[in-house]
């Protein structure tokens, strides 16, 4: 039996959904039942696993949707500049660091590339930036290794993504997402997605539950639907988790 719960997003300044969850898988570790607990939001402001590890999660534990449909495992920063450098085929003009940023120039090609340090004094990276000709084309996003790829393009005067690009382990592709707007395609070798409430689908499809599992929903808004279409066999629960107070709105 697993027990599967299924949340949106998560922060350094997280709500008591989040820690109730933490609560509830100390309590599944001391009964010994196996558990995972499933973030569907697109974070990329941070490695998802800082957040969660530090509200004492297992990184094994974890099931982010956006790295489900890949071989890259849910893991702290360890990519490093050295690291970075490899990869890149450019004659170097010169590196500047401003605390967590660190600017390499190239000249030649009219292009500059900040990595943003997991501190001011440290040389592990969690993303990089390319800007080419003063527009900003892409933004690389690394745990171990590269986890996604955001293509940028100019409109009304400010970047706006347009593609996201998901990578395995070994660098080749798992999938891609096309953007216009809001709105996303999900493309896949074998099917293409629609939206991401397919992809919702496709993640539930894929965990194959059974009878004997059991599913939490500890929030519900632009998944709900999916969920209770698609957990299948498994128990589906619904978690209430505050029903608030306020005086002035009560007659």
């Amino acid at each position: 039996m697993t027990l599967y719960n299924i949340n949106l997003g998560i922060g350094w300044a997280s709500s008591g959904v989040e820690y109730a969850q933490a609560y509830r898988a100390s309590v599944l570790r001391e009964l010994g039942v196996e558990s995972k607990f499933i973030f569907t939001d697109m974070i990329v402001t941070e490695n998802i696993e800082h957040l969660t590890a530090n509200l004492g999660f297992r990184d094994d534990e974890i099931i982010w949707l956006y790295s489900f449909f890949t071989d890259v495992k849910i893991a702290k920063n360890s990519f490093t500049l050295a690291d970075l450098e490899k990869t890149i085929d450019m004659p170097l003009s010169r590196v500047e660091r401003t605390g967590k940023a660190v600017r390499y120039f190239y000249d030649d090609d009219d292009m500059f590339i900040t990595a943003y340090a997991n501190d001011e004094t440290s040389d592990i990276i969690q993303r990089v930036e390319y800007v080419s000709k003063g527009v900003l084309v892409r933004k690389d996003y690394f745990t171990y290794t590269r986890l996604f790829s955001e293509y940028y393009a100019p409109k009304n005067k400010r970047a706006e993504v347009y593609q996201r690009t998901f990578f395995n382990e070994d660098g080749t592709v798992a999938y891609t997402e096309n953007r216009d707007g809001d709105n996303s395609v999900f493309i896949f070798k074998d099917r293409i997605l629609y939206s991401k409430d397919e992809l919702v689908t496709y993640m539930l499809e894929c965990l194959e539950l059974t009878e004997n599992d059991i599913v939490i929903l500890d929030r519900a808004t632009g998944i709900g639907q999916s969920v209770f279409q698609h957990h299948g066999k498994a128990r589906l629960a619904v978690v209430i988790h505050a029903e608030h107070f306020s005086e002035n709105s009560t007659t």
